[in-house]
């Protein structure tokens, strides 16, 4: 079953993607913060990791950097999740190698889409 890693500060955010993850069957694991984000995918190696840009402790900048870095991560996709403008967000996944972004509030078809696309490839 496809494990989603979700590193976000913001609980409701967290909850609403919790329940359209659990809804399609997959396990979802919840990280509040880049230090707690970068230990749980460490022990967890999940299949996606979601990343809101704007941490409490680390910006997700860092933390993608930092998840980069490691040999056991390193291939999973990461994919934004941010409020920022659509050229912003576009700019940083460029810029970090990152492989997709979603805008919040997310479309439950288009965050679909894009977690499909990488569950399936």
């Amino acid at each position: 079953m496809p494990k989603i890693l979700l590193i976000e500060d913001i609980a409701d955010n967290a909850s609403l993607v919790k329940r359209a993850v659990k809804a399609k069957g997959f396990d979802f694991i919840w990280a509040q913060n880049a230090t707690e984000g970068i230990k749980t995918a460490l022990e967890e190696v999940p299949d996606i990791i979601l990343l809101d840009l704007g941490l409490p402790d680390v910006d997700g900048q860092t933390l993608s950097t930092w998840i980069r870095e490691e040999k056991t991560l390193w291939e999973i996709p990461i994919i934004v999740m941010t409020a920022w403008p659509e050229e912003t967000a576009k700019q940083t996944v460029k810029a970090y190698q990152l492989d997709g972004y979603l805008s919040k509030p997310f479309n439950l078809k288009k965050f679909w889409e894009i977690i499909d696309s990488f569950i399936q490839a």
